[in-house]
């Protein structure tokens, strides 16, 4: 097996490159996001035979990232995902719960602009609430 590639790419070219894996016969594997700074990173992976290659941008807060589904459609779950922790929106997703795929304590809850969350966060400093 080859070491993983990462590729880093923009937001205008994720459509294009979808497509170009589909065509060439690559599967999709995996879709998520994390918090890098004020933005998140999206990262798409995708493989054949032996090779993974990864494709990874950053995203602004309000950005509409296209839809993965629409080219791989197993990966709406992870659309969805994205979208209820980050807040990260899949334009055209083939099946959006529209914020209601996961039930969380504060909406979006990893996305770097989140009030909500930071005052969470803040108010709990870290520690496991007393159930007893």
């Amino acid at each position: 097996m080859q070491a993983p590639i990462f590729i880093e790419i923009t937001l205008d070219q994720f459509a294009d490159k979808l497509t170009s894996y589909k065509e060439s016969g690559w599967r999709f594997a995996n879709l998520c996001g994390s918090t890098v700074g004020d933005k998140v990173e999206i990262l798409c992976s995708f493989a054949q035979d032996q090779q993974i290659e990864n494709l990874f941008m950053l995203v602004e807060q309000g950005e509409q990232v296209p839809a993965v589904s629409t080219v791989f459609p197993s990966s709406f779950l992870y659309e969805n995902e994205i979208f209820d922790l980050f807040g990260i929106k899949f334009e055209g997703s083939i099946l959006d719960y529209d914020g209601r795929f996961y039930t969380t304590s504060v909406p979006t809850p990893m996305n770097p602009h989140s009030l909500e969350a930071e005052e969470f966060l803040a108010s709990s400093d870290g520690e496991e609430a007393d159930n007893g």
